[in-house]
This record gives structure tokens, C-alpha cells and sequence, in this order.
């Protein structure tokens, strides 16, 4: 999975000509490295999950992957529960979840039924999950759409292609048919072209539970047959959840190292092309219309992943300038951008309508990877664009 990604989401990211996005936040690589003194940085994310039991939800394995701390988050009632991973298919990106804190009392009976035959192509699907936090807020957001395909990014059979909006964010949400029934679990966007995401297929979800023996009872009859979409919802939405994950230690588990005694470097700490940072901690920045949600160092170049969200009730123009460049904060160096992908270069300009979202990509020179801190600055952006202190390691 690189940050072109692989095919999912973190998921996500294989080099090729296409380019797949977690259609939610990945963090496959993320944070890597650390301080000089040993103490890795830290940083946290979110992604999205559904309930397949009365204390067990699923949702990507890099919403999980690296995690210290892991919540299953119920926004509407603003409640926050400890958790623990059961199980991961890394091939697949998928994780079965168990909500450990005693206090939970468990989810809802589900009342959706559990789709284990392959949908046909046009069926209707929709999708419930936690996208884009930060700018379109903590509510659960619904998308509609079709079965495009019964297979994904270069012909996955274990996926559909899709054609519901997924942004950032909505890595694990749930994938429904039209008569409200689980089919699969949302993995992946493609970065080239519109309303273009993956999904994977319920039955390599069930496989995982087998092989670990976590009891799924795929025998729930669908009680949402024939409710009208806003009525599934209602029903569907208490068993969704945000997912909340970090790599932060807690102070007890942090002993400094004495001075004169060095430890072997892990295999964790070293760094080597490609190097990949996802969701990297910012300073701050010009607006919360930009998100930046990966970092890919390789041989030859340094790729930043964006998003620009226009949260505003009217529609804005959008683009960057061809003199934007990255600083690095240790040594002051400048690298100008070499190439602008999924944007237009000012003075042209993109039309952003109001809601929607445009995913794109900042191309510079290569960069080594023991850089530690970056700034980018975008002059003639038509939307004011700069990021302090983006952290590397």
C-alpha cells in the first residue's frame, strides 16, 4: 500500500498509474522514525465501523494499524468506549473490533440482515459513515449510489467498485444494498476520477471471523426490507460508529534512556524510499478547507496528498499557484513543485460546489528521508494555502 495506495486505504497505495485513496483516514506508515530521543511521535486519526455483534463492529485494518489507543465513538450521544482488536486481514484491510470498556452495554439488536451472495452490477447501495470530521462535523453522513462493478482497483474480486461518494474518514463504513442488507465494508476511493470508491466484499469479512472464531450470526433476518431509505437509516444508524485511534504513549510506559547507553535501532526506526507518513501533524495552517492526509517520500520525488473541502453555501474557485513550494524547517531549504495533480494552477481555476470535495496532489524534488519538519506555501493559491510545521518524524 503506497500513497498512491493500494488499494485501500491504506490502505491503498501501490504504485501504479491510478491512484486509490482511503476514502478515509489511513495511517499505514504513519509516524514512523522518531525523536532524538527515542520517543516516537505521536499522532491520531479516525475512521468509521459498524456493528456485526452485540460488542463487535468491523471496519479497516488501517484504521487500527499502529494504534496505542483505540475508541468506539458514538457521536449522537457523545459517548466514548475503549477497544481492542479481535482480528485483521492486512491483504483485505479489515479488522474485527470488541468494544472491552465495561461500561458499554452493547449495540442495538441489528435488525439489517447479513448479504453473503454477490450483488449485480446496478444494484442500489448506500454508505453511513464519519467523513471529512473536521470541516462537515461529527453528524453521520449518508451517500447513494450503485454496484459499478463485482470487482475492484485492477479487477480485486474481493471488492465491488462502487459509485456512492466516499471522502476521508469513511474508511470502514458500511456498505448496504438497497433492501438495507450488509454487503461489505468501504475501503478505498479512486483519486482520478469522480464517485469512483471500493468497497469489500462482506464474505471476506465473514472468513475472518471464521478463522478466528469470532461468532458472527449471519442467520439475523432483514427486518428492513421495503422501509422506505430514511426509515433503514434510523434503524441502521445507532449500530454505526466513529472509530478513534491514536499512537500517543501514555507517560508510564515512556522510560527515558540513560545517557551513555544506546539501543540497537528497530526495524520500526529505520527509514528507507518509500516512506510514507499519513494524517501528518500540522501547526497549523491557512484553513480547514485544505486537509493534508498522506506524505509519500520515494527514490525520486516527494508527493504530498490533499483534499480541499468547500464547506461554505456558496460555490468557489479553486486552484494553487505554480510557485509553490516546501520548506525544510531544519536546514531552510526550498523545493519547488515540479508538477499539480487533480488541481488547476492559478490563473485558471476549478469550480468547487458547495459540500464537495476535490482530491489532489503536490509533486516536489526528492527529499531524504531523516527530514523531520516541513512548511508549504502556495503564494498565488486562489484560496489561501499554507501549512507550518508538517511533522516528517
Amino acid at each position: 500500500m503506497l500513497m498512491k495506495r493500494i488499494a485501500v486505504i491504506a490502505m491503498l497505495l501501490l504504485s501504479t498509474s491510478c491512484v486509490l485513496a482511503q476514502g478515509y483516514n489511513s495511517n499505514e506508515g504513519s509516524h514512523r522514525g522518531s525523536h532524538p530521543n527515542h520517543r516516537p511521535q505521536t499522532g491520531a486519526w479516525s475512521g468509521s465501523g459498524i456493528a456485526i455483534g452485540s460488542r463487535i463492529f468491523a471496519t479497516n485494518n488501517h484504521v487500527v494499524a499502529n494504534s496505542t489507543h483505540l475508541y468506539a465513538y458514538f457521536p449522537e450521544e457523545k459517548h466514548k468506549f475503549s477497544a481492542k482488536v479481535l482480528c485483521v486481514d492486512v491483504t483485505n484491510d479489515l479488522a474485527i473490533v470488541e468494544v472491552d470498556d465495561t461500561t458499554f452495554k452493547g449495540f442495538p439488536p441489528i435488525e439489517y440482515g447479513f448479504k453473503q451472495t454477490v450483488e449485480e452490477v446496478g444494484e442500489d447501495v448506500f454508505v453511513l459513515g464519519y467523513p471529512l470530521i473536521a470541516t462537515m462535523g461529527e453528524e453521520v453522513k449518508l451517500t447513494t449510489g450503485v454496484i459499478s462493478a463485482r470487482s475492484g482497483f485492477e479487477g480485486n474480486k474481493s471488492q465491488y467498485q462502487i459509485s456512492a461518494p466516499i471522502q476521508n474518514g469513511n474508511s470502514g463504513s458500511p456498505l448496504f444494498n438497497g433492501d438495507g442488507e450488509l454487503i461489505g465494508i468501504v475501503s478505498a476511493k479512486h483519486l482520478e476520477t469522480e464517485n469512483v470508491g471500493y468497497g469489500v466484499k462482506l464474505n471476506y469479512l465473514l472468513d475472518l471471523a471464521d478463522r478466528n472464531n469470532v461468532k458472527i450470526d449471519t442467520t439475523i433476518k432483514n427486518q428492513l426490507f421495503g422501509k422506505k431509505l430514511s426509515e433503514k437509516c434510523k434503524s441502521i444508524i445507532p449500530c454505526t460508529l466513529m472509530v478513534l485511534a491514536d499512537n500517543e504513549m501514555d507517560s508510564r510506559e515512556y522510560v527515558e534512556v540513560p545517557k551513555g547507553i544506546t539501543e540497537p535501532p528497530s526495524a520500526e526506526h529505520k527509514s528507507s524510499y518509500p516512506f510514507h507518513v499519513n494524517m501528518p501533524a500540522l501547526a497549523s495552517r491557512s484553513t480547514e478547507a485544505f486537509e493534508l492526509y498522506g506524505i509519500e517520500l520515494n527514490s525520486s520525488e516527494t508527493v504530498l496528498y490533499m483534499t480541499f473541502t468547500n464547506g461554505s453555501a456558496k460555490a468557489v474557485q479553486f486552484g494553487v499557484g505554480k510557485d509553490t513550494y516546501i520548506v525544510d524547517k531544519e536546514t531552510g531549504k526550498r523545493y519547488q513543485m515540479t508538477e499539480a495533480k487533480g488541481c488547476t494552477i492559478s490563473p485558471k481555476s476549478t469550480i468547487v460546489q458547495p459540500n464537495k470535495s476535490i482530491d489532489f496532489e503536490l509533486h516536489f524534488p526528492k527529499l531524504s528521508t531523516d527530514i523531520q519538519l516541513l512548511d508549504l506555501y502556495s503564494p498565488k493559491a486562489i484560496v489561501p494555502l499554507w501549512i507550518y510545521g508538517i511533522t516528517i518524524q
